[in-house]
Formats: structure tokens, sequence, C-alpha cells
């Protein structure tokens, strides 16, 4: 197939992604139509590339009348990042770089997103999101159960509230998981091409840098030092680092058990089914919070 051919395939595929978005598949369509976009960049120059998307969201607005806002808008959002990926992919950068570029936009793209949502429309989200838990509550509250009357109600606004106080830490765990699915099914489509992309470094290589412990004992220090009402910056802070940090040591422990595994020349399915076992439980973050401080490697090569 000429690459004339496979430029119109990947606009289909992107198209099809788009059509989706109004449908109840969105949840996995979010994370794979990057992947048509940074593709097309990455085969064609920039002047095509345009004209591929613009034929893309006219056909999306032929296709879905009036219901292709909320598609358009989403396809418009991730123009931009996977505009970037392709570009980085095409001055060969490194697959670490490409990640984190990709991370940091999207991020970006959200938090301006939300904010400017929230002037445009003069929205409360705290307030929003607390009357939305509270509707779904309510179905649990009948006159036969021992709660409290305000049970419902008090519930939703500390749901609300602490969700728009984690939601810095939620934005960017989902740019990260953007960023890296992207990055991982658009370097196996571009190889199928012939187009080679830098790929991570094997899991079992990676390694966060050291300073993370000190950061995270002193978000640590101060979870417990201020006060959970408290809305302030530092507050917010340590309410988002804690997590986020502790996102990173789960990573870092996978990558151990993967580096283990290679030295002890365990099958290949057990780092992979250990991995699953450490995201379900939380508590293993603490090994790679270990494997971070301390040179635990270095005691397994030595034996």
């Amino acid at each position: 197939m000429k690459i004339g051919w496979k430029s119109v395939a990947w606009s289909a595929a992107a198209l099809l992604l788009l059509l989706s978005i109004p449908t109840k598949l969105i949840v996995v369509t979010l994370f794979l139509l990057m992947v048509p976009l940074v593709v097309l960049y990455t085969m064609l120059k920039p002047i095509p590339f345009l004209v591929h998307a613009a034929c893309i969201g006219l056909a999306s607005f032929a296709l879905l009348g009036s219901y292709s806002l909320i598609p358009l808008t989403f396809g418009f959002f991730f123009l931009i990042p996977s505009a970037i990926m392709g570009h980085m992919y095409k001055r060969r950068l490194s697959a670490r770089t490409v990640v984190t570029v990709a991370t940091i936009v999207l991020l970006a793209q959200f938090l301006v997103q939300l904010t400017i949502f929230s002037i445009q429309y003069d929205i409360d989200l705290s307030a929003e999101l607390s009357g939305m838990i509270e509707e779904a509550l309510k179905q649990l509250q009948t006159s036969g159960t021992l709660l409290p009357a305000n049970w419902a109600s008090d519930a939703a606004v500390s749901i609300g509230d602490a969700f728009v106080k984690m939601l810095p830490s939620l934005l960017l765990l989902s740019s990260f998981l953007l960023a890296v699915v992207t990055h991982a099914l658009s370097r196996r489509a571009l190889g199928t091409m012939g187009i080679v992309v830098p790929a991570m470094p094997p899991m079992k290589n990676w390694m966060l840098p050291r300073s993370l412990v000190l950061y995270y004992l002193i978000a640590l220090i101060l979870s417990y030092a201020i006060s959970p009402d408290n809305n302030g910056f530092w507050g917010t802070v340590a309410a988002n680092a804690v997590p986020v940090l502790q996102f990173a040591f789960i990573v870092q422990a996978i990558a151990f058990f993967y580096y283990l595994a290679d030295m002890k020349k365990w099958p290949r399915a057990a780092p992979f089914l250990i991995a699953i076992v450490i995201l379900l439980f939380h508590p293993f973050y603490l090994v790679g919070l270990i494997d971070t401080a301390f040179p635990l490697r270095r005691y397994f090569t030595k034996q």
C-alpha cells in the first residue's frame, strides 16, 4: 500500500474514533484518539497533515451534525499534543523526552481548559460535583435506615471538596497515562511502516532520582501537619504531592521486580503478574521507596 493510502487509512481510523466518542466506548476512545493523529503527523509534512485533520473534522460534522460538537472539541484538544509528539519523533528525540513533554502539554491543556470552562460558565466545580454525588447517595438513603437525615448531603460535600482538592494529581496521572499509551501504540504502528521510533528504556533499568525520597518526606510531613480541611496552597500541595509520589514509587517497585526477575532468570510472565499485584495493593509502593533511597539492587547483584 502506498504512503497515500496509508495516510487515508489512518485518517479513517481517526474518524471512527471521533464517531465513537458519543458512545459508551468513550473511555477507551480517549486513550486511542491521539495514536492515528501522531502517526499521520510523523508520516506527513505539516500542511498535508492539516489537510487530513480538516477532512476528518468535516467528515465528523457531516456524519454527526449537531452531535459533532463534543467529538470535534476532543479532536481539536488532542491535535496539539499529537502534533508535538509527531514532531519530536521526526527529530529522533528520546522516548523519555517525548513522554515527558507530551505529559506536560496535556496537563497544561487540561488546566487551561478547566479554568476557561469555570470562568466562562461561572461554575463552582465543587458545588456541581457535590450536587451530582448527593443525588446518587440519596438513592441509598431511605426512611428505614439508621443513617442521619443529612448523611447524603454531608457526604456529598466532603467527597466533592476532596475530589476538587485532588484534581491536579488526577489530571497529572491521566496526562502521563495518555502519553505513555499513545507512545507505546504509535511506536508499534510506525514500526510496521518502517519508521523507527526510539523505545523507552527496559523496565528493569528504570530508576527514579533519589531526591524524590526527600520530596516525599517533606510532602508527608506537610500532610500530617496541615489540617485536611485546609484548602490553601500548602494544603493542596500536600494533598496532591503524596499520591503522585506514591504512584511514582509504585512504578519504581514494578521496575525493581523486573530487574529481580532478570537477575534470577524467572519466567517472563512472573514480573508482569507481580506488577498486577503491586497495582492492586497500594502498600507495595514502599518497595519502590526503598529501592530509590538505598542501593537495593546492588545487594542482589552481589549475591
